[in-house]
């Protein structure tokens, strides 16, 4: 899919959702083989967010957050959840929603929203 040209965004998007139908609803395959590098990447993401959820001017609070392109929920489990009080997922693929309510466990109540869209 990355080497064509996409010519416009309708076959952009049902390139997109079918790729995804192929992939399995785990870590691994959320990070296209890489699961090892989870960790690495979820930890440089936190130091990230950390830098806007500060008090002071310009800065965000932590009531709610969105994860777009959630998949299964590994950047909302380990991510988002920790840093605030509710989290909406948004994904394409609607398995890897059903699968997040599972993966998610307990802390999946604080899940406000899963949307299937794109």
């Amino acid at each position: 899919m990355t080497s064509e040209v996409i010519e416009d965004e309708k076959q952009f998007y049902s390139k997109a959702k079918t790729y995804w139908k192929q992939i399995p609803p785990t870590v691994d395959g959320m990070l296209g083989g890489y699961g090892h590098i989870s960790n690495i990447d979820l930890n440089s993401s936190r130091k990230f967010l950390q830098r806007f959820l500060r008090e002071g001017p310009n800065k965000t609070g932590t009531s709610c957050a969105l994860d777009c392109g959630a998949g299964i929920g590994r950047i909302t489990k380990r991510l988002l959840l920790p840093l605030f009080r509710v989290v909406d997922m948004v994904d394409v693929t609607e398995d890897f929603l059903a699968k997040a309510k599972t993966y998610l466990g307990e802390e999946g109540k604080r899940v406000r929203n899963y949307f299937c869209c794109g």
